[in-house]
């Protein structure tokens, strides 16, 4: 395994340039190997190596288990080691966040804090790249979304990435190597640890070495997006206006080409990530004609110049209720759908966009606030008039939310939740997810 990791690391360029590094150690079999094969690598890169630790403060004595195990691996290994401690669960509720995006954000600035412009290595492997790669896929992805981890991304370096985890598995037999394992792997109520122990199993009766065959594929989809990456600049740069951009000129590429120069155009100038709607959406006024995406964002096409402005929603508006499709409303793109399963949502989040669907009354309507609108926000001990509420959060346009509403009133708002009386519970049977 040690070749593999020196060949991933020269292939790109790894150590090339920086030798501090700071590494991430959960403890579990794939850090700890990672951290064993770059201490035996240090001399020949000269590296300087720290190790950080986070306990996210989520399994009580079992993460208090994890840390004690690192801090005692890295003295066995004679490495500095740097523990952070952070109660995820009730730090994610505070900044609005999902449980794992939080922990995510706490880690990586936990190791950009402890050296500046240091290399930071985690232990992400081949294994981790096909379950993304199946996730990515569920998800419906672009090309994109099938290269995957990358290898590299600025300063961070994933070396055990050409890696299996029966390799790092053994490597870890072969060194003697403790670890302690994660009590909520073997949970396949969570999507990923259900494509690593069900699909994964599945697909290699297929083919045994479907590792290897998803590696090629990542591979190509890594050439191909590079590609497309520079072509797409290319033609941005092109198209460029000084007010604007010539939308004639991108109407004229290929429809690949096409929606990938409109996706980079509107990321630029909206700084948010499009959906395949929005994207439709512009293309189709290429030649001329105005659109709404991403809330109050309004593009046109006016004398063959793509501009973007914000527009301010002034006008009360409404919208059938339907399921399954996408829903544009002047407030952005609503979806309801109908669930079983609440896993994908974490314990805090899971009122903000599912609610009882046996608990509404009558027909639903998608719509801008309605003067008198109230609601008793789930958990909350409080109604509140939605004027108010808005008013609170210095929500300037007051028809830039969106509200579904029954004949008793309102049921959900966006970005605050559902009504106390359609809040889910033990009975609830059939659940109404809200994607926005």
């Amino acid at each position: 395994m040690i070749c593999k990791i020196k060949k991933t690391a020269e292939k790109y360029g790894m150590f090339s340039e920086k030798k501090n590094v700071v590494v991430g150690l959960s403890g579990g079999a794939d850090s700890c190997a990672l951290l064993h094969a770059l201490c035996a690598l240090k001399d020949e890169y000269s590296l300087n190596i720290t190790v950080a630790h986070v306990n996210h403060g989520i399994r009580g004595e079992e993460a208090q288990r994890d840390e004690d195990f690192a801090v005692h691996f890295c003295s066995e290994l004679g490495v500095p080691i740097k523990v952070c401690h952070c109660n995820v669960p009730e730090e994610a509720k505070k900044a609005n966040m999902g449980l794992e995006e939080y922990g995510r954000k706490i880690r990586y600035e936990f190791f950009e804090s402890i050296e500046k412009d240091a290399l930071i290595a985690t232990a992400h492997n081949l294994n981790d790249c096909c379950e993304t790669l199946l996730f990515n896929m569920a998800r419906g992805t672009s090309v994109k979304g099938l290269r995957s981890i990358p290898a590299v991304r600025g300063n961070i370096i994933r070396p055990l990435i050409d890696c299996t985890r029966a390799e790092i598995e053994a490597y870890c037999r072969e060194n003697n190597i403790n670890y302690v394992t994660d009590s909520t792997n073997g949970d396949d109520t969570y999507s990923r640890n259900r494509i690593r122990l069900n699909i994964i199993p599945e697909l290699k009766k297929i083919n045994p070495s479907f590792e290897q065959a998803a590696s090629r594929l990542i591979a190509s989809a890594n050439e191909d997006e590079d590609f497309f990456a520079a072509l797409t600049a290319e033609k941005i740069k092109s198209a460029k206006r000084e007010n604007g951009y010539d939308a004639g000129e991108i109407d004229s590429c290929h429809t690949a080409l096409k929606k990938r120069v409109v996706a980079e155009i509107i990321i630029k100038e909206t700084n948010l990530l499009p959906e395949s709607v929005h994207i439709s959406n512009v293309c189709k006024i290429l030649r001329g004609g105005k659109t709404q995406i991403l809330g109050d964002t309004e593009v046109r096409v006016e004398k063959n110049i793509l501009t973007f402005g914000k527009k301010s929603l002034t006008e009360s508006w409404q919208r059938d209720f339907s399921l399954d499709e996408d829903i544009i409303t002047p407030a952005g793109t609503i979806k309801f759908s109908i669930v079983n399963s609440i896993e994908p949502f974490t314990k805090q989040f899971v009122h903000k966009c599912v609610l009882d669907y046996d608990s509404v009354v009558g027909q639903l309507t998608l719509r801008s606030r309605l003067a008198g609108d109230k609601i008793r926000i789930a958990n909350r001990n409080c109604t509140k008039q939605l004027k108010k509420m808005f008013t609170e959060d210095k929500i300037t346009d007051k028809n830039s939310v969106c509200v579904l509403a029954d004949e008793l009133g309102v049921v959900w708002v966006q970005g605050y939740g559902c009504a106390e009386r359609c809040k889910i519970n033990k009975k609830t049977k059939k659940m109404l997810k809200i994607n926005y």
